[in-house]
């Protein structure tokens, strides 16, 4: 394990309201607002990888971005687009919507959690990570612990590029979601035309974070691919990017130009 990651682990096995405290202690009290947790801040933090195949392949999602994440619920430009969609487009909140979301990152956990008129609930396969969410449930994406036809949306975001088999993980996905449903899916996206990147011999560490852009990655997905496995797994799928649906609202949360939010339809 490098240095790096090391550092990570043991920073998240500090309790995450703890972590949150302290994020918001140091860095609040500015005049920027998250329109995720709320919270004035002094300052936005940079964030992404720094993998040299991530700017090799023009990967979105990927390469960093500076002055972007919120310092303290850690909520990123990929955060407010889904906030974007869920709000504006499914009018969540403004209407009764059962949602499942997939490794919930803690930002739009808050920003849901917030909401009158949904039904929430929160799903990864390692509890460990959300000793501080007591509501999360256990749930393997390939193999998902829910009757079919259970949930309005599911919420997954970077996560299929953690999962061998995705297009079992596609299908779970569809199968939960009620008729007329719609899953967000995102994932690091190279847009450099070269295709896809996946090799299941690939295992070891440190050649993963070489060909795929992170040490625990199992692919490199290219956008065309990625909607076509939706497709093949049975969903209606279109783009949405928030400049060309709100640009006004885009600018103001500052997104990504470059950023899509799949929304693939049962």
């Amino acid at each position: 394990m490098s240095i790096v990651r090391a550092m990570r682990n043991t920073v998240r096995s500090v309790p995450q309201p703890v972590r949150f405290g302290a994020r918001k202690l140091f860095y609040g009290g500015g005049a920027s607002v998250c329109p995720m947790c709320g919270n004035a801040v002094r300052t936005w933090l940079g964030h992404g990888g720094r993998a040299a195949v991530l700017y090799e392949r023009k990967v979105v999602g990927g390469m960093r971005r500076e002055h972007d994440e919120c310092p303290i619920c850690r909520s990123a430009d990929r955060t407010r687009l889904m906030m974007l969609c869920l709000r504006d487009v499914l009018h969540a909140g403004a209407r009764p919507l059962k949602i499942m979301h997939v490794a919930p990152d803690f930002g739009l956990y808050l920003w849901l959690r917030g909401r009158k008129q949904i039904d929430y609930v929160p799903t990864d396969l390692d509890l460990r990570r959300y000793r501080h969410m007591n509501i999360v449930v256990r749930a393997d994406l390939t193999d998902l612990p829910f009757e079919a036809e259970t949930f309005d949306v599911v919420i997954c975001s970077h996560v299929l590029e953690h999962v061998p088999d995705d297009h079992k993980a596609m299908s779970e996905i569809r199968r939960v979601l009620k008729p007329g449903g719609a899953a967000l899916l995102m994932a690091p996206m190279a847009t450099d035309g070269a295709g896809t990147d996946e090799d299941a011999a690939v295992v070891d560490p440190d050649e993963r974070d070489r060909r795929f852009g992170q040490w625990d990655h199992v692919r490199l997905y290219a956008p065309d691919d990625f909607a076509a496995r939706l497709a093949g797994a049975g969903f209606e799928v279109k783009v949405f990017n928030g400049f060309d649906a709100f640009p006004e609202e885009a600018a103001r949360l500052q997104l990504n130009p470059e950023e899509r939010l799949f929304v693939a339809r049962r």
